[in-house]
This record gives C-alpha cells, structure tokens and sequence, in this order.
C-alpha cells in the first residue's frame, strides 16, 4: 500500500524534527529540507503527495519556493507554516496557491488534520485527474456513474428486475437520475425492441391528464374531432413510464389501479375494452407511504406500483461519485463545445465536494456545463462557479480571523461531519476527541 509522502520545509531544525516525528507516527513518509532550494531538489528528485512550506526561510522565502513549487506540480497541496503576525504574507501564499495554512506554535493533532484534509483532496483530484474520460465500464450503468455502494447497489436492483415482468417503483430526489433508471430497465430487458412511453404526471393539466393516458373516442368531449390512441396503447408490448405519479389525482388513480389489475383500459367516450401488454414503470420523489398515510394516494395502489422499490441516493449521499461524474460531464460538454477543459483546481474542487447539491445530479450537470462554457483556458476555477455555491468557511480563509484558533477547529469539525455524512460518534473519532466534547463543541460553533 502507497504511504504518503510528505515534504518538510523548515530551516528550524528542531521543529521540523517535532513535525517529522508527530507525521511519521501517524504512518506518513516524511522528507526534511531546510532551504526553498533545497526543496525543490527534492521535488525534481520525485514529487511529494504533500509540502508543510515556512513562509519565512533565508534565502529563497515561502512565497517564492511555493510558485516554483507550484510551476513543478500545479496540483500539489502545500500548507505554509505562519508564525504570529504573517497575516498578510499568509494572505498572498492562499493567492499564490497554497492549500492552507498553520501557525506557530500548534498541537500535534491540528498538524494531522491538516494533512488528513490536504491528501483527501489531492486524491480527489488525481481522480479526476487530467480527465482522460477513460470511466471504467464496471462504474458505468448506461449513462448513470458510480463507485460508491449506494449505486453499486442500484446497478444491482437494476440486474434483478431486467428479465422479469415486475412492477417498479423509483423513488429519490429530484435531479437524482430517476428517469435514466427507468431507461436502464427498458433498453436492456426482453422489451427493448418495444416503444418506452413516458408520461410526466405532474406537467399534464389533472382534467387532460385521463384522456393523455387512455385516448378518446371522436366525440367524447367538445374538440374530440377525431379518435385519439393514448400513451397505454401507444407503449403495447413495451413500457409505459409514469414520471412523477405522487401527482396523479385521486379520480386518475382509481382508473390506472383498473387497468393494472384488468391489463386493459378503455377510451374516453368509448365502451370496448381494449387488452394492453404492457410493464409499468413509476418514479416518485415524494414518500407515497406518507401520502397514502395523509390519503393523498390510494393504498391499493401504491401496492400495485410499488412490488420493487429502488432508491436513487441523493448527490449528499454519494459523494466520492463526484469526481467521476464531473470527468463524464467534461467529456460531454467539452464535445459539445469544442473545448479542451482538463482539469478541476484544488479550491474549486473544494467547493464542489462540499457543496449541499439541493438540485443533486442535474444541478452538478448544469454547473460543468456553465463552467466549461466560461472556461478559456484549460482548468475550472473557483470563480467559474457560481457564487451562491463558495461556502463561507472556504472565504473566510481569507481576512484577518484566517489564524483564528476557533476558526480552525470549527472548519476542522464542519469537515469531519461532512466526511462521515453527519454521524458525530465518527466525526469526534476522526479528531481525535470524546463525543460529548465534540458535541458540545459543535453546539458551540452552530453545527448541531
């Protein structure tokens, strides 16, 4: 297994011996070099994972080393060590490119967070790396991506109803990729040569929505100049997909619960029966069990669509999806718009795996797109993104509470329950302190 490896740049002996052994405890490689010469030797020899960089060296400072650093490996994390007063050169190190920054004197504990945070996001970067679009074919399902569990997980669900005839209910968020589920099910199961119907429950007026899924007959209403097939017969022999059926009126779902359990309907103004073969697809991003609690939605219904539920996870809850994603958007919108956009910055990136994604898949989609579209290089920045998404725990970075030891500690707690999805028996473990400090602290702080 790779160890990290971190560089030191100190001209302080002591203290880079105090750093190397706190660092090497905790399982790292380490390398010491006491000038910004001397550094970048180092770096030329074989690029650490990370640099701890003093801003104040003789010689060569930390300002310099940092931008020769950065012209060797433009993604490396380098966190500056400050000592009171540096302020305004730590200020210019955040715009020259450092990841972070730490100051003298500092428990052992912060160093390691610090560290901890660094690697995540540069693996997080290697991920996406130069976005060569090579996405591996055990990640893909369709046009939906993912290694997490959560949708490995779908991608099963997915497997065990595609040879089967059964009932499928998705349900998540909106934005989440429910309609790509219901694709991923028709186009490779045994129906595929068949029409796949949609039907938006919620876009079609409640007095049309009736005569859209079963047709009329000429006639049958002021303007039924002529005979009208509906979206059931239409998908005869394939899928019908009922998008959003949480929406579908009371008066609509006792005629769809007819024909799911008769398998035919009847046209509007019309008195034959008509046998349909068709598969019954749904999505939902309500809780039809709360709905038919509040009797919103039939009972004997939601039993009918409901035989095999999928869960689609929202964006929160599948994170390490992100980079992933992001790669296949580029690669979508980069052919699209004849760009050559490569790669993600460090604070960007920052900003996108914290981000809340209220609009989950879709909005990520239309944020790269944006992004690519602003971009006239070759790197998404932070100011391609939109400025509601730049927490105020990435600005406050900058500004004169930067060396704030409380502002520390409270970006240190906000990452740590981002990174174990809100459990805080994980997040105190993580820092190292008891859960009831934690909690206390995170009180203190607003968090909980």
């Amino acid at each position: 297994m790779h160890k990290n490896l971190i560089l030191i740049v100190d001209d302080e002996a002591n203290f880079a011996k105090i750093m190397q052994y706190n660092l090497k405890k905790e399982g790292y490689e380490t390398l010491v070099s006491s000038t910004g010469e001397e550094a970048l030797q180092r770096m030329r020899e074989g690029t650490p994972d990370l640099v701890f960089l003093d801003l104040k060296m003789p010689g060569m400072d930390g300002i310099e080393t940092l931008k020769k650093i950065k012209l060797l490996d433009r993604n490396i994390p380098v966190i500056m060590i400050s000592g009171h007063g540096d302020i305004e050169n730590a200020v210019e190190a955040m715009k020259a490119g450092a990841y972070d920054f730490i100051s003298k004197p500092f428990e052992p504990n912060e160093v390691l967070i610090k560290a901890q945070n660094a690697l995540k996001n540069r693996q997080l970067l290697e991920e996406v790396g130069t976005l060569k679009f090579e996405l591996k074919k055990k990640y893909q399902y369709e046009n939906m991506i993912g290694k997490s569990p959560k949708m490995q997980k779908v991608f099963g669900e997915i497997e065990n109803v595609l040879n089967s005839d059964v009932t499928v209910l998705i349900q998540g968020e909106s934005g989440t990729g429910k309609e790509l589920v219901a694709k991923a099910i028709h186009y490779n199961g045994f129906r595929k040569d068949k029409p796949l119907v949609v039907v938006n429950c919620a876009a079609i007026p409640e007095t049309l929505l009736e005569s859209e899924l079963f047709g009329y007959e000429r006639g049958a209403f002021t303007g039924a100049l002529e005979r009208r097939i509906g979206k059931f017969e239409k998908a005869d022999g394939g899928t019908i997909f009922m998008d959003e059926i949480g929406e579908m009126p009371p008066a609509t779902q006792a005629k769809l619960l007819r024909v799911l359990q008769e398998r035919e309907i009847e046209r509007l103004g019309g008195n034959d029966k008509i046998k349909v073969d068709v598969r019954i697809i749904s999505a939902t991003n309500k809780d039809l069990k709360e709905e038919v609690s509040g009797e919103k939605f039939r009972e004997d219904l939601y039993y009918r669509v409901a035989v095999f539920p999928i869960f689609v996870p929202s964006l929160r809850e599948h994170r390490e999806d992100i980079p992933l994603l992001i790669a296949h958007f580029l690669k979508v919108y980069n052919e699209r718009a004849g760009k050559g956009v490569k790669s993600v910055s460090e604070k960007a990136m920052e900003v996108l795996m914290n981000y809340a994604w209220p609009g989950n898949i879709r909005e990520l989609e239309n944020v790269i797109e944006r992004a690519v579209v602003l971009v006239k290089d070759s790197t998404i920045e932070l100011v391609h993104l939109p400025q509601e998404m730049k927490s105020v725990s990435f600005e406050q970075k900058r500004g004169a509470d930067i060396l704030s030891l409380d502002k520390l500690e409270e970006k240190a707690m906000r990452e740590a329950i981002v990174a174990t999805s809100g459990n805080i028996s994980q997040a105190a473990k993580k820092l190292g302190i008891g859960r009831a400090t934690f909690y206390r602290k995170a009180r203190r702080y607003g968090i909980v």
